[in-house]
């Protein structure tokens, strides 16, 4: 799982410079540099399972992958492009499912009193 949350925070941070790049969007350099690398430091929290560590890099990871499907389908719908909100849409929305059943599989959200 940290493998594929590296790599997720690497897609969306190389895709923030890319948007910066190719249109000049401080805004997709910013955000894409945030939402990267709070994935990252998720994928890093994800190696320590000790008590206390056990869902909280998940949660995070879950909120971020939400917030960035929800943005890229809006966009999506506004511009019909492909790529790249197409694709980055489908990688958010596949991610928010990977990170909701480990919480069903582990049985995480006990700590987050639900």
């Amino acid at each position: 799982m940290p493998a594929l949350t590296y790599a997720y925070g690497a897609v969306v941070a190389i895709g923030g410079m890319l948007g910066y790049l190719g249109r000049g969007s401080k805004a997709s350099l910013g955000w894409g540099l945030l939402f990267g690398t709070i994935l990252c430091f998720c994928g890093l929290r994800m190696k320590d399972r000790g008590p206390g560590v056990r869902g909280y890099p998940y949660a995070f990871a879950l909120l971020c992958s939400v917030c960035l499907a929800a943005l890229s389908s809006y966009r999506f719908i506004q511009t019909g492009k492909i790529w790249p909100l197409g694709i980055l849409m489908v990688i958010s929305v596949a991610m928010s499912f990977r990170y909701t059943a480990h919480f069903t599989v582990y049985n995480d959200l006990y700590e987050y009193g639900i």
